[in-house]
């Protein structure tokens, strides 16, 4: 019996590119019918691509409004990163400082506590909404998918979701294609006045059809 020469080879490590992006439709109906605080939590998330433990451990003492920067702490890397506060999540921030009633961001209001999981109360808001397979890490690939068809770069982009390779990030420029598709049309102007190399030959045959009557 013959054995398999490649027995031994190791597989690269495939990763997923099925990752579904919220659209602005979706958004806006994922928002309207979620809860009060939930509305905030979407917002912040759409803005700032945090995970949802960061989201959910999110203190005082890592935003600085003056200088417009959340540090955030990964646990998952173990690191801390600056991710800048666009308008809207200044406003949510500046709406929650309002009633800050201890060191964290976020809180239930009913209890004190921070966060712990919301999933029931955001799959509530999706079903009301009448929208399936969103969930919060859809919110933060919807934001890092959105910054590339923007124009962002990729560095920027994992530096802002705190990837700690750029290979995991290459993952979300699959839903860039209408951006792509966009950038690539613009470079057919460059070549209206050009002559091709097919016209070239059609122009050259002709010529010696003309030569040869």
């Amino acid at each position: 019996m013959d054995l398999n020469p490649v027995r031994r080879v190791k597989y690269f490590q495939e990763f997923n590119i099925g990752t579904r992006v919220a659209s602005s439709e979706e958004e806006e109906k994922l928002i309207q019918n979620a809860a009060p605080f939930l509305q905030d939590l979407i917002r912040f998330d759409l803005n700032t691509g945090l995970r949802v433990g960061e989201l959910f451990s999110l203190r005082w003492f890592s935003v600085d409004l003056d200088a417009g920067i959340l540090n955030v702490f990964a646990p998952k890397t173990q690191k801390t990163r600056a991710v800048p506060i666009n308008p809207e999540a200044r406003r949510i921030l500046e709406a929650c400082a309002l009633n800050r009633k201890n060191e964290f961001v976020f809180y239930n209001q009913d209890t004190g506590e921070p966060f712990v999981d919301l999933k029931a109360g955001f799959a509530l808001a999706c079903k009301k909404a009448g929208i399936t397979r969103v969930t919060w890490h859809i919110l933060r690939h919807t934001f890092a998918s959105r910054l590339l068809a923007l124009g962002a770069d990729i560095v920027t982009v994992q530096q802002l979701l705190g990837h700690s390779t750029l290979m995991v990030t290459m993952r979300y420029l699959h839903t860039n294609l209408d951006s792509k598709r966009a950038a690539v049309e613009k470079l057919a102007g460059y070549s209206d006045n050009l002559v091709t190399v097919r016209t070239k030959l059609v122009q050259l045959n002709s010529g010696m059809s003309q030569t040869a009557s």
